[in-house]
């Protein structure tokens, strides 16, 4: 607690951000895959995040891991839920973290998304039609979709 000056309170909490663009036919979510060396799910599919960094609030910290993961701009964001990690083998058991849908604005390379070869193995917009057969982190696919139902909510009012 803050008032009693208890450093054994610091705890990790995390972002995760979602990417959508529309296209003339269709709309697509960036995804991209974890290398196969990361010691917490190894090769499957996701969308991007990470860990808040001292200093930051969440909506920092989400275009901050888009940018450094994916190579990604963000303009705005939009928080659409919670989730958590569970990780029993640390002394905190459980990492909270906070989804985002972003609103893309560019890439950093003004191309195409520029992922962290460290993180990542691949990249690729995929179409929110046609998740079916990707090996996404468990619930990433269902963050999808709820994902795009916000995103199209608000991508006119925000």
């Amino acid at each position: 607690m803050r008032e009693n000056k208890h450093e054994d309170y610091k705890i990790e909490v995390h972002v995760a951000g979602i990417c959508f663009r529309e296209t003339k036919n269709d709309v697509e979510v960036l995804i991209a895959k974890r290398r196969d060396n990361r010691s917490i799910y190894p090769g499957k599919w996701e969308c991007g995040g990470g860990p808040i960094h001292p200093g930051e609030n969440c909506e920092e910290a989400v275009k901050r891991q888009m940018k450094d993961e994916l190579g990604i701009i963000i303009d705005k964001v939009k928080i659409f839920g919670t989730y958590e990690i569970i990780t029993p083998e640390l002394k905190q058991k459980k990492i909270p973290g906070i989804k985002f849908i972003c609103f893309w604005k560019e890439y950093v390379n003004g191309r195409e998304p520029q992922i962290d070869p460290q993180e990542f193995s691949e990249w690729r917009w995929q179409s929110v039609g046609d998740l079916y057969n990707i090996d996404f982190i468990k619930g990433i696919d269902r963050d999808i979709k709820k994902g795009w139902e916000f995103y199209d909510k608000f991508k006119n009012v925000l």
